[in-house]
């Protein structure tokens, strides 16, 4: 996946923290949500280590002092794909995913986890349309929690009164602009997937991969 198809795959205004550094670690682009939690405007060709640094003079940002800071400078980029939650001042956890692209740079994905709790419990018992359950897929794609995670395709003219009440308290349900219906299946792997099946009147069943899109798990389902 090449920059210009991951940035941006998410509306700039969406709930996450996106940002795309370069092999540098300078600052290549951001959404308001990445530019708002770190309390300055963050300007392109800025390194992270200085947005870092400027967020721990100003008194914002995660809750961590300069020792702290420095050892996550030292150690950033170092691995493929690092996954991390991590406290903030403002009594946040956000929960980060940072991966290399194939030019070098970093993505940075935050998803804010106590959002992700409340826009979950929202969400469930009931079937969302297109946009809802886009983002509430894509927040469980983010959270460790969730996971293993599967997603179940119920026929497009099936009706909700048919499964709607047999779907567990934390799954969710989604039905795309083309009519197809999904159950998403949270903290659950393929073979207890596959003892749903039935129940639920599913046709099929695919279990996510970590580090994809909501997007690409309902086109590869």
């Amino acid at each position: 996946m090449d920059d210009a198809e991951l940035w941006w795959q998410t509306l700039a205004g969406g709930p996450l923290l996106l940002a795309l550094f370069d092999a540098q670690d300078c600052l290549l682009q951001a959404n308001p949500a990445y530019r708002a939690a770190w309390g300055a405007m963050t300007q392109q060709r800025s390194t992270w280590r200085s947005l870092a640094e400027s967020a721990l003079v100003t008194g914002c940002g995660p809750a961590w002092d300069a020792d702290a800071l420095g050892r996550a400078a030292a150690q950033r980029g170092r691995l493929p794909m690092h996954a991390y939650e991590q406290a903030w001042r403002d009594g946040r956890r956000i929960w980060w995913v940072e991966q290399r692209t194939e030019s070098g740079g970093l993505t940075c994905t935050g998803l804010d986890l106590s959002a992700a709790l409340r826009s979950r419990t929202a969400s469930t018992g009931r079937l969302l349309a297109e946009p809802e359950g886009l983002q509430a897929l894509q927040a469980l794609l983010v959270d460790s929690r969730a996971w293993p995670l599967s997603v179940a395709a119920v026929p497009a003219d099936s009706m909700p009164s048919d499964w709607l009440p047999r779907v567990r308290g934390d799954d969710i349900c989604l039905r795309l602009a083309s009519g197809q219906v999904f159950i998403v299946l949270p903290s659950t792997g393929p073979a207890q997937a596959l003892a749903l099946m039935d129940r639920l009147g599913a046709e099929r069943v695919t279990e996510a991969r970590w580090g994809e899109s909501a997007l690409e798990l309902l086109a590869r389902a």
